[in-house]
């Protein structure tokens, strides 16, 4: 029987506060996630600007975590997002692989979510992978597009790929996203299903 996408160790992330999800990634990067330049409001890779990810969403912020964001805070405003546009739940963090605190976390991707969209914890969200700054170029940040599963759906069409539960970095895959143009992305750092920009604008 197949194991609810919603993990035990999905359910302690549901607990934590946004606050101590960001002090854990920040201290386990030795900070570096800080600087605009390694921004995980930022695809992991240049390549992946204006793909599609599909993630878990592990934490979402309050209006008032977004506000105290420092670094982060001013990329947003460089994306033309303003503190006006910002209510509980504007921000998310997410995971792309499963499922131990290292990977979900150590790999987990930001994304603003616009007024137009709600995620919860647990859902899997489609994300557009943003664009970093570059000179003359304010960039762009990953922003939600749309909810496609809800936490615990039963009628699931995703899982967590191996289904070996002891392993650490299983990824996402969808029995959807071959037929709707998502492949296999393999790097040096990630091998996730990605649908890249090029594919999404031919369909």
């Amino acid at each position: 029987m197949r194991t609810s996408l919603l993990t035990v160790g999905q359910r302690l992330f549901s607990r934590r506060n946004f606050r101590v999800a960001v002090a854990a990634v920040v201290a386990g990067a030795a900070a570096s996630v800080a600087s605009a330049a390694t921004s995980r409001l930022y695809p992991p890779s240049d390549d992946e600007a204006g793909g599609f990810r599909l993630v878990q969403v592990i934490h979402i912020a309050s209006r008032q975590d977004i506000l105290n964001l420092t670094t982060q805070l001013q990329i947003l405003h460089d994306a033309g997002i303003k503190d006006s546009d910002f209510k509980d739940g504007s921000l998310a963090m997410a995971r792309i692989y499963c499922c131990h605190e290292s990977t979900d976390e150590g790999t987990a991707i930001w994304f603003y979510v616009p007024a137009e969209q709600q995620v919860k914890i647990g859902d899997l969200v489609v994300v557009k992978m943003g664009r970093k700054q570059s000179k003359g170029d304010l960039g762009a940040v990953n922003t939600a597009v749309e909810v496609r599963e809800h936490a615990d759906d039963p009628n699931t069409q995703c899982s967590w790929d191996p289904p070996d539960e002891s392993k650490w970095r299983r990824m996402l895959y969808c029995k959807w996203m071959p037929a709707e143009g998502w492949s296999l992305k393999k790097s040096f750092l990630h091998e996730t299903w990605f649908k890249a920009a090029a594919e999404a604008k031919e369909r």
